[in-house]
């Protein structure tokens, strides 16, 4: 029989990762999981037919909700008495050098750092571990299943493991004491990171060298911005010529962005870059295929050039608007006008800055001034060129949408969900029907889900069902009395 110190390297990342990320199990008597929300209503049409849950993103990676009462029962004839270690790498380490190996590629692979006392901690790990490096050549070599986690023999072999980094120790970081220095100096020893996501804010000191650290991430896919700085002068803030210029034109690999409460170049500084000139943007390096633009703070001019540094590479584009510097009006023409023409994916969250149209009536809803009519997207789908190629429109807001819009979104259309807003179920029954001489404007839709702040009558509801059955679809009217999904009142979205 095998024993358990017999297992090659594959089983043994198995069984880490099953530690790691366990079956759910029956959940005790008396204990209540929260109500669930729709599976399909936040994902792309890439991910509707999938058996497989769409993997969490890296920063994402470690959180598992089991619930804020979920009960963790520990035995006192256990070697630790009070609960196992929270990570469970720890304890396998311990069983023999292939356990060990295995478990320190999980640990370093995908870290966070809530304080300057881990990313230390971490750091130093990193530096020592050359010495026993250094050291295991003069070792009798193990078999060639422990060799291949150094396929980098030049690079320190726990650095090689580093993917995924998360910053998020606290606020107004300073270069020396703050952590400024030490996020550089892991930046530098992680050379194959392809993952970041930074959550601190730092002094105006921190720029330039965060800057030259982050643009020597070679490798790096995705950096995501969680949190910016407020306009103090002091602070580090992060700005869209800044993110251009200095990070994707720097970046060969990059492929997905996040930034949060992004602004533009400062009104009053008398320098304007290239963003916000007439001379042409970066050429770039990479090919962007995923942006985020969560709570922005752009003008129209900045919006766009930021759009169109990324050409036509761009495949989803998720992004709060229109915001404080941006009116409808402007909103409306980066739609039409910098957008890739190869989008498949919209994501738009109606921005809480946003207002009504101020002059909007009962008289407006034909109209197609962005000014005047509260249906923004009914006037960037009018365009016979803009999103043509879009299979993916996911929107929330009051003033997002009205009952035109179906006959006017693209015949690519494959998944449709929105939220909040006041539409009507029988233009979207019609765009589903079609009869010998009439075809259907939305041919391709096979996934619809609505979360209704006003119920749809039920007759319509099974109408709309039984026609995307037909065409192998699926309905979900989530919030409706003849719905099986309900989410308490309070429920916030958050397509991010």
């Amino acid at each position: 029989m095998a024993k358990l110190t017999d297992l090659p390297a594959e089983p043994v990342h198995r069984i880490i990762h099953y530690l790691h990320y366990p079956d759910p199990q029956p959940l005790p008597h008396g204990y209540q999981r929260s109500k669930p929300r729709d599976e399909h209503h936040l994902l792309d049409h890439t991910e509707i037919n999938s058996s497989l849950k769409p993997l969490p993103r890296p920063h994402e990676e470690r959180y598992i909700d089991r619930g804020p009462n979920y009960p963790i029962p520990y035995s006192d004839k256990v070697t630790w008495p009070g609960g196992r270690p929270n990570n469970p790498c720890l304890p396998l380490a311990l069983i023999n050098q292939t356990f060990r190996l295995c478990a320190q590629e999980r640990l370093f692979k995908n870290v966070t750092f809530e304080n300057t006392w881990t990313a230390s901690l971490f750091l130093k790990s990193l530096i020592s571990i050359s010495h026993e490096d250094a050291s295991s050549h003069k070792r009798q070599p193990i078999d060639t299943q422990v060799e291949q986690y150094n396929p980098h023999p030049r690079l320190n072999r726990l650095s090689q493991y580093v993917r995924s980094l998360q910053f998020d120790w606290g606020d107004k970081c300073s270069m020396r004491k703050g952590g400024g220095s030490m996020f550089c100096k892991i930046l530098e020893i992680c050379p194959l990171l392809d993952n970041i996501a930074i959550s601190s804010t730092f002094l105006l000191a921190c720029k330039e060298p965060i800057l030259q650290a982050l643009a020597s991430t070679r490798h790096i896919k995705e950096i995501l911005i969680l949190k910016n700085a407020s306009g103090q002068n002091s602070t580090f803030r992060w700005q869209a010529h800044e993110v251009v210029t200095r990070l994707f034109s720097q970046l060969n690999s990059l492929k997905t962005v996040e930034l949060s409460d992004l602004s533009s170049w400062p009104t009053q500084s008398s320098y304007k870059p290239a963003l916000h000139s007439s001379l042409p943007m970066p050429k770039l390096n990479c090919a962007i295929r995923t942006m985020v633009l969560k709570d922005h703070d752009l003008d129209e001019l900045t919006l766009s050039n930021l759009l169109k540094s990324c050409g036509d590479s761009m495949r989803t584009l998720k992004l709060t608007g229109p915001g404080h510097r941006l009116d409808r009006e402007a909103f409306d023409r980066v739609l039409h006008g910098s957008t890739s023409r190869n989008l498949e994916c919209l994501i738009m969250l109606q921005s809480s800055g946003f207002q009504q149209p101020p002059y909007f009536s009962s008289d407006d809803l034909g109209s197609d001034d962005p000014l005047t009519t509260p249906g923004l997207l009914d006037i960037v789908f009018s365009s016979p060129t803009a999103l043509r190629k879009l299979k993916t429109l996911s929107f929330y807001g009051r003033h997002m949408a009205t009952d035109r819009l179906f006959a006017r979104l693209p015949k690519s259309i494959v998944k449709l969900s929105w939220e909040r807003c006041k539409i009507s179920a029988l233009p979207l029954l019609q765009a589903l029907s079609s009869s010998r001489d009439h075809e259907a404007s939305l041919p391709n839709l096979k996934c619809c889900s609505v979360r209704l702040c006003h119920a749809w009558d039920a007759k319509d509801e099974r109408a709309i069902e039984q026609a995307l059955k037909k065409r192998g679809g699926c309905f979900h009217p989530i919030g409706s009395p003849s719905s099986t999904t309900h989410d308490d009142d309070d429920y916030s979205y958050d397509p991010y």
